[in-house]
């Protein structure tokens, strides 16, 4: 990790302070498979986000992102989102940085291209339906211990009295390649979000219900192939003290843990994912149009 701060930090310092958003935040998790295939219920993998958003005109903004996935891996993006009052569109480069299997720290790739694709249609106060992706491009070469990841997501929200509430379909998928063998690694999660809030009030509550299915995948009918499927109750709390300024956290555990392939056992561990963040905004708008 700290190789990446510097070049990161480096980007991030030319970004105007006039009306910046900025959102921090560290996370964990155990739902994570190792190279072997195997969950560690008590052995949780560390990451985190910073991300900045810059005011670029009256409809435009522009965004980089750094991430490490506390499941997948490393990403850099840098994203322009054009919004009108009912459709948003994002387009930009995503870069996989630094990311090699736990054996093979010797990656011949810095930078793992890719491209980064959205678009919402919202109709205020009533739906929100969203398409998001981050997806690396087919590499010209392959070399064991590189790592290739990609990310989507489908959702549609909709407005209740002091409720919104989305359902959602999201995938995230890492690539690796190890001794010439190709290895899939995916988390798949089909929810119902729900996000309570008051007008006036500086908290709101999140709670999750999420059927979540981690696969390691080599090669059909191999014994090393394990699924597994997660029943999760997830939730999470949000403090706005002030319209400029909050903090969040959310959590979700597994309900319930049991295996979808005839060879493999059911477990009985319990697993988890924790983020905690902050979001603020600095500076004043810009008055150019």
């Amino acid at each position: 990790m700290k190789k990446l701060l510097v070049p990161i930090l480096l980007i991030l310092l030319p970004l105007s302070i006039f009306s910046t958003d900025m959102d921090f935040s560290v996370s964990t998790s155990t739902f994570a498979f190792d190279d072997d295939g195997d969950l560690h219920a008590w052995e949780p993998s560390f990451g985190g986000k910073a991300s900045i958003t810059d005011k670029l005109g009256s409809r435009l903004d522009g965004t980089i992102t750094f991430e490490r996935d506390a499941v997948n891996g490393n990403t850099l993006s840098a994203r322009g989102t054009y919004r009108t009052s009912f459709l948003e569109i994002s387009a930009g480069p995503s870069f996989g940085v630094l990311n090699s299997t736990e054996d093979d720290d010797d990656v011949s790739m810095l930078f793992q291209p890719g491209l980064a694709l959205g678009f919402s249609v919202i109709i205020p106060g009533k739906l929100i339906v969203r398409a998001d992706s981050d997806f690396a491009l087919p590499p010209a070469t392959y070399g064991d211990g590189q790592v290739y990841l990609q990310r989507g997501e489908l959702s549609t929200g909709f407005y209740l009295p002091n409720i919104l509430c989305t359902v959602k379909i999201s995938q995230r998928s890492s690539v690796s390649i190890n001794d010439g063998t190709t290895c899939t690694k995916s988390i798949t999660d089909y929810g119902v979000y729900s996000e309570a809030f008051s007008k006036g009030a500086p908290f709101r509550i999140d709670v999750d219900f999420i059927y979540r299915v981690v696969d390691y995948y080599v090669m059909a009918d191999d014994p090393a192939n394990r699924k597994y499927a997660h029943l999760v109750l997830g939730g999470g709390a949000t403090w706005a003290p002030k319209t400029d300024f909050n903090l969040y956290i959310k959590g979700a555990g597994s309900l319930y843990t049991f295996s979808l392939l005839d060879h493999v056992n059911d477990l009985d561990d319990f697993f988890f994912d924790l983020t905690v963040g902050m979001r603020m905004t600095v500076g004043s708008p810009p008055t150019l149009e």
